[in-house]
């Protein structure tokens, strides 16, 4: 792929403001304490304390070995699309290949931190064996977290990350390294789509939750490469979407950026259900002159990457693998067994038409 020219200084106040809160943020701050920096928030989404009122959780169902004595309890945080059911079916296939009981919960909705809270401190008070965790919210999950690994219950997230090093492994996407993958993507389909370097243009950026680490570091990776290689005049629109894992409010923030911000030419879904509200956008109103670049292959998102008339893309991710190891690691160390590795990446593709094609996928 084409790299664009490294410019000394940050082109634009905008992206200097961006960069600067989420640049903080993937060092391992919560992006709500931030709240009085980042000016780019859309004003009509509800704080987290807002939106954890409603209660989603899932209550835990035993779906392997009820019988034994040693027990895993798995917590998500969503039960939506083709990801979650990708991850389930990873927990489920290593389920089977285990001695313990394993207990399937979590929340269906990514904005009810308090029930996914309730749930870790459900699994401890029923004594569990060992935990694996899909957090929600990267700081709010820290205390629950730094208890069970005080009480040596075995930990494994997946997914995303804590702000904490009290766990015992994690498996998850190098989301930095994502989100740098993802602008060097989208730069090469807005120049390759005639884009004038010396134009205005701005990409949106639609995102599940602000409290996610995994989330933060993929949009902190994708500003650090567009500042360093975007043309001067190609900008970030300050009006970052946040659509609490609904595919409905997702695609009415991406109508809404289109209608009121005539520069964008590009979007970017820092994860599936953000991906799938784009595409079903795009598609809506056939705005096939915007380019975009999300994560995970739901139906719609192949859809749009197979047509030729769009520029689509999208990281996919092995959740999985992550589902799958998370759960061998875990039985690993209730077994008594240590690992001197505490971070394991599962790795990203990017999938293209040109992939598709290759891999006979259309």
């Amino acid at each position: 792929m084409q790299k664009y020219k490294k410019t000394a200084y940050l082109r634009k106040k905008t992206t200097t403001y961006l960069i600067s809160a989420f640049g903080a943020v993937s060092l391992g701050f919560s992006l709500s304490g931030c709240a009085g920096i980042v000016g780019s928030w859309n004003k009509n989404a509800s704080s987290t304390e807002e939106q954890t009122e409603e209660s989603a959780v899932v209550e835990y169902t035993c779906i392997s070995n009820p019988e034994s004595e040693k027990k895993i309890y798995v917590i998500l945080k969503n039960y939506h699309g083709a990801y979650w059911k990708s991850v389930i079916e990873g927990i489920s296939d290593a389920a089977k290949e285990m001695d313990e009981a394993v207990y399937l919960g979590g929340i269906d909705n990514e904005t009810d931190i308090s029930g996914q809270i309730s749930l870790v401190n459900q699994a401890m008070e029923q004594g569990a064996n060992g935990i694996l965790l899909a957090p929600a919210n990267s700081s709010f999950l820290v205390e629950s977290c730094e208890k069970a690994y005080a009480d040596e219950i075995p930990l494994v997230l997946i997914d995303s990350s804590i702000n904490s090093t009290e766990y015992d492994a994690c498996y998850m996407t190098d989301n930095i390294a994502a989100g740098k993958m993802a602008a060097e993507e989208i730069l090469e389909m807005l120049n390759e789509a005639g884009n004038s370097p010396s134009e205005e243009l701005e990409v949106g950026i639609l995102l599940s939750s602000d409290t996610s680490q995994a989330m933060v570091n993929r949009i902190s990776g994708f500003l650090d490469y567009w500042t360093n290689y975007a043309p001067e005049k190609w900008g970030i629109a300050q009006d970052i979407r946040i659509n609490g894992g609904s595919v409905k409010k997702a695609q009415s923030d991406a109508e809404a950026l289109l209608k009121e911000n005539e520069k964008i030419k590009g979007f970017f879904g820092c994860n599936n259900t953000s991906t799938v509200g784009i595409v079903n956008t795009l598609l809506a109103k056939k705005r096939s002159d915007v380019a975009m670049v999300g994560f995970d292959l739901a139906d719609e998102t192949k859809e749009i990457i197979e047509n030729p008339d769009y520029q689509a893309a999208a990281l996919l991710q092995k959740q999985d693998q992550m589902g799958y190891l998370g759960m061998h690691m875990l039985d690993s160390f209730i077994k008594g067994e240590k690992s001197q590795q505490k971070y394991f990446d599962t790795g990203v593709t990017m999938i293209d038409q040109d992939y598709l094609m290759e891999n006979e996928e259309s």
